[in-house]
């Protein structure tokens, strides 16, 4: 941060630092013992590094400390230094930084980049413009701990924090990401937005980030580990990469994909985002108590599907058994839904999935899911379970559109060892899927559910099988008919329209009620009254 330059940030920020350097001045402003001095400033190590991977408390645990730090320094000879350091009176006398920092600790930056329409880069000429039309925020900054705590706040970014990255991790936007000292960005409704007026001091500083945000990574990351993928507390997953597989030493790459911590249940889908309507909320409510399977995709980066899957998991009955295979415990089901049944097992080299699989099934889980599907042995063993064990099975997985789910899902079994065939793999995700709901992201940014199809394994009726002349009804024959249906079908499953979200009416169109054998399923657990709400609904089609 090119403030921290001035002799005034340096003076405070290396003057409040020493509060918790020496536990003689930590004793003299909190009017303890040097003993609970020692303590607390024990404590307060810990405090950093929870803070540190996302420990939104402990955070603010520490900015606290700092006001009051500044509190009794503003009484003395700083006060004219703490004076100098913001000006709360013009915001557009501040530095970019500051000015930035000042915006969005009053309006969200994703309020910020739709209300002023930025699209690819943010600079600092429309930052100015819009802290002259915004300037009506500083009447917050009256009260001086108002003041107190937002520099508190910027001297925690700059000395234990992510620094100029800080702020953005609890913005309402998908990403933030590094790619040197001078190129920070993030990701918004799928748009890369250049922030050119934040910088680093200096490479070393992305390091430093880059090294306390990956403390949770099984492997440190260093010269020998240059590329980590892990996970924060809060579930934001950290991606960095630098030292030899970066094109030269001052690239080190950051990002953390930032998931909402709040849980978005499927009430809020329907009445606030507008993803789903009251007729698809009643049909995922009856393939929830229906013990459903189903697959969440989408084509686009940070279209919703673990927040949609996550709602999803909510609609489960409270004494069902819920086994997750998460990578990174991004879901924090257990956490999000802590009065009900949850088992998360995060995925490591230790165990592999199958014993992973094996354990969860051992513990009586009624549904499984995994958070992502990358990996053969995800979409394997969830078959399994499936099939074998009578378990609801959910994921989420990365596809195109709903046509390319069961072959990328077929080509994943066929490299495991449980699998040989595509005929066989297709036949045993037709008979275990059930629903796959698609969403996407409209033009405006609103995200809905583009489409759900039913998954129907392709049968011939046993008429098909029988001919008029008692000798063809041989084994030979019903073999030669099946291989002909299969060679016309192509292969083993149909996917059935049953939602369609049109762009020109803005509305979905209700294309076919569910079959009669999804339905029979469903009644094994649901309620009949549910089943009826959506059958007769009347804006079904067909």
């Amino acid at each position: 941060m090119s403030y921290l330059n001035s002799n005034v940030w340096k003076h405070i920020s290396r003057t409040v630092g020493d509060c918790f350097m020496d536990p003689d001045n930590y004793a003299r402003l909190y009017q303890v013992d040097r003993k609970n001095a020692l303590q607390a400033m024990s404590l307060f190590t810990d405090m950093k590094d929870r803070a540190a991977l996302g420990d939104k408390r402990a955070r603010q645990q520490i900015i606290d400390y700092y006001v009051c730090i500044l509190e009794d320094l503003s009484l003395g000879v700083m006060s004219s230094f703490i004076d100098k350091a913001v000006n709360f009176t013009e915001i557009e006398s501040n530095c970019d930084e500051i000015i930035f920092e000042l915006l969005i600790a009053n309006i969200s930056l994703g309020t910020i980049i739709d209300k002023y329409k930025i699209i690819d880069s943010f600079p600092a000429e429309r930052l100015h413009q819009i802290a002259s039309i915004e300037c009506g925020i500083m009447e917050r900054y009256k009260d001086k701990r108002e003041q107190l705590a937002f520099i508190a706040t910027l001297i925690y970014s700059t000395g234990y924090g992510q620094d100029c990255i800080e702020a953005l991790q609890y913005q309402d936007i998908n990403e933030i990401g590094i790619l040197n000292k001078d190129y920070v960005y993030v990701i918004y409704k799928g748009n890369k937005i250049r922030l050119p007026f934040l910088s680093f001091e200096s490479s070393t500083t992305i390091v430093n980030i880059q090294k306390k945000t990956t403390q949770n990574s099984a492997l440190n990351y260093d010269m020998q580990n240059p590329i980590v993928v892990t996970a924060k507390h809060n579930s934001s997953r950290i991606s960095v990469a630098g030292y030899d597989v970066t094109p030269s030493e001052e690239d080190f790459y950051y990002n953390e994909r930032i998931f909402n911590v709040e849980v978005v249940t499927l009430e809020v889908l329907r009445d606030q985002y507008r993803t789903i309507n009251q007729l698809m909320y009643k049909l995922f409510m009856l393939n929830q108590q229906g013990r459903g399977s189903f697959i969440v995709s989408g084509s686009d980066m940070g279209v919703g599907k673990s927040t949609f899957l996550l709602s999803m998991i909510g609609k489960y009955p409270d004494n069902w058994g819920i086994g997750i295979l998460d990578q990174q415990n991004e879901l924090q089901a257990g956490v999000k839904y802590p009065h009900k049944n949850v088992i998360t097992l995060v995925e490591n080299n230790k165990k592999n999935l199958a014993q992973s699989f094996a354990y969860l099934l051992k513990t009586s889980r009624d549904v499984m899911v995994v958070s992502e599907i990358t990996q053969p042995d995800e979409v394997s063993e969830l078959v399994n379970a499936a099939l074998r064990l009578n378990a609801g099975v959910g994921a989420t997985m990365h596809s195109l559109s709903p046509a390319e789910v069961i072959p990328n899902l077929r080509n994943l079994m066929m490299k495991t060892s449980m699998y040989n065939d595509k005929t066989t793999a297709e036949e045993d995700l037709a008979n275990s899927l059930d629903l796959i709901i698609h969403l996407r992201r409209l033009s405006n940014g609103r995200i809905v559910v583009d489409s759900i199809h039913e998954v129907i394994k392709n049968e011939i009726v046993e008429e098909d099988l029988h001919m008029n002349d008692p000798d063809k009804e041989n084994l030979f024959h019903r073999l030669a008919v099946k291989y002909i249906f299969d060679m016309l079908m192509g292969h083993q499953y149909t996917l059935r329209p049953v939602v369609q979200f049109d762009s020109c009416r803005n509305d979905w169109i209700f294309i076919n009620r569910p079959s009669d054998k999804y339905i029979s399923k469903m009644m094994r657990y649901a309620d009949g009254d549910l089943v009826s709400q959506v059958m007769e609904d009347k804006a079904w089609i067909n």
